[in-house]
């Protein structure tokens, strides 16, 4: 469904004329945020998943919200659902971001007369942190916890005496331990990475999600590769601490990351965190976004912390049903598929579309 650009305007990335109006669209955006690219956003969709962005391109400003269209079809409960589905934003920090001269209601207007098209029931959405690249939400605004930020104004000295004292110290044991820094923008060792990531995965007993195939993200780097880089922390000419950063025009974004048993040992990551900063003071950038915990105040967002005591935001969701009466109807059905399987099922409140809780 395309209607007049000026108000709403549906692009397709799997259409290649439209996913050209997308990617000219987030060039011509100043941010220019890795988030909001087509390529990224295909990232992180499954194969029965269709990708899209709901946007307005107007002469002097635009909006650009990624979202990924979940159909129920492919769900076991939901394989009755025809053409019915939700809608999610790619994993990360999203939007609906807008920039310049915006019609906002005529935007949510177009957005609500697709959605009821495509029989969507529910939208969900992680926001930036950024508040400024965002338009308003037509929807319910929660906040889930809180996200690390690390400030790159200062000089290098200012940056590391803003640490707490544990990561200095950590530093200086690393450096003593003899583990150098070395920045990898060409992502030359990507293979070497891997082997690492998946390490350190298999050792936390990640959940499949973050078990991203390597030719993804090889596809990534082809189609933006100044916006895909590789930082390593290196002992006896081995990786044992790595990180793969999404490289926007004024921010850093950790994306994924991996530290062997004997990185944990040489506090390397500490070491590679510290680097980071200073590469992307290098580059130009303003601002490394470390992110949150897995839930609330635990100890890896106490860790980011230590990079930045003085510098949480808030982490905001939006969520938002778009039919009620369907929304009830598949928590329904799903408790009914849940019994027939044996399985004791209720929906939980603190999951959002709760019948996928």
């Amino acid at each position: 469904m395309n209607t007049d650009h000026e108000t709403f305007l549906l692009l397709d990335a799997a259409i290649p004329d439209q996913r050209a109006q997308w990617l000219d669209l987030w060039r011509s955006w100043p941010h220019r945020d890795v988030v909001a690219h087509a390529a990224y956003a295909q990232l992180l969709a499954r194969p029965e998943d269709r990708v899209v962005c709901a946007s307005q391109v107007g002469p002097e400003g635009g909006i650009l919200f990624p979202l990924i269209v979940r159909p129920f079809r492919s769900e076991s409960w939901g394989t009755e659902e025809g053409e019915a589905c939700d809608l999610i934003s790619p994993y990360g920090y999203g939007g609906p971001f807008g920039w310049g001269s915006v019609k906002v209601e005529a935007f949510w207007m177009g957005f609500e007369q697709w959605a009821k098209t495509i029989r969507a029931v529910s939208l969900f959405t992680r926001f930036s942190l950024f508040k400024d690249q965002l338009i308003p939400f037509f929807g319910d605004i929660l906040v889930k916890g809180s996200a690390v930020i690390v400030p790159l104004s200062q000089e290098p000295e200012a940056i590391l005496g803003s640490y707490a004292k544990t990561v200095r110290e950590n530093l200086r044991q690393a450096q003593r331990a003899g583990v150098t820094l070395e920045p990898d923008p060409e992502c030359r060792r990507l293979d070497e990475f891997f082997a690492v990531y998946y390490s350190a995965m298999d050792r936390l007993k990640a959940r499949p999600m973050y078990y991203i195939v390597q030719q993804k993200i090889e596809a990534l780097r082809t189609e933006l590769p100044a916006h895909v880089a590789l930082f390593h922390a290196i002992h006896n000419q081995h990786i044992v601490s790595t990180e793969l950063l999404l490289v926007s025009e004024h921010y850093l974004y950790p994306f994924l990351a991996g530290t062997l048993e004997e990185g944990l040992r040489l506090r390397a990551n500490p070491l590679l965190r510290h680097g980071v900063n200073l590469w992307g003071k290098a580059q130009g950038k303003q601002q490394v976004v470390l992110g949150g915990g897995y839930s609330g105040k635990d100890d890896l967002l106490r860790y980011k912390q230590r990079f930045a005591p003085n510098n949480c935001v808030s982490f905001c969701v939006g969520t938002r049903i778009l039919d009620q009466y369907a929304y009830k109807t598949l928590m329904d059905k799903r408790a009914v598929w849940e019994r027939g399987q044996g399985n004791q099922w209720s929906p939980d409140d603190e999951v959002f579309p709760s019948y996928r809780s």
